[in-house]
């Protein structure tokens, strides 16, 4: 069961997170089987059993609102395909969050982030782990500050 759901999670987010190869693979993922199985986890979180018993207060309440969003965005819809890049992206990141609370393990989920491209008009997916972002912006903090500081001691 867990390896069926980490196999449909792992083809979930090759999906979304790379909508190149759509255009290559004629596969697309029906919202049905995602549905499904967070109506399971729902079940899980709020019977407080098997792997979500350890949730905290917080983590059930916060988990319940993100796949309530998440529901209300591929209401309605039957695949992938009739997602936006924006929702696919908000769908991804949903899913990657979900996983990484149930297994407890926050700094590996994926984080995916439309940022646009520089001199153009269009838009790139970047996916990095939590962790990968927390340090992006801690090193660039660090030499923000180091710069600072830099500063001040020229002014002397």
């Amino acid at each position: 069961m867990r390896a069926l759901r980490f196999v449909s999670a792992v083809v979930l987010g090759l999906a979304l997170a790379a909508p190149a190869f759509a255009s290559v693979d004629s596969r697309v993922l029906m919202l049905d089987d995602i549905r499904t199985q967070q109506y399971e986890i729902r079940d899980g979180v709020e019977a407080r059993t098997g792997r979500y018993k350890d949730l905290s207060a917080s983590q059930r309440s916060e988990l319940l609102n993100k796949q309530a969003r998440m529901l209300q965005t591929i209401d309605g819809k039957r695949s992938t395909e009739e997602l936006n890049d924006q929702q696919k992206t908000e769908v991804f990141n949903t899913l990657e969050w979900i996983e990484a609370v149930v297994n407890n393990q926050d700094d590996e989920r994926m984080i995916c982030e439309r940022r646009p491209v520089l001199g153009s008009t269009r838009k790139e997916r970047i996916c990095k782990t939590a962790a990968q972002w927390r340090e992006e912006r801690e090193a660039a903090r660090n030499m923000m500050d180091s710069r600072g500081a830099c500063m001040d001691c020229k002014s002397d």
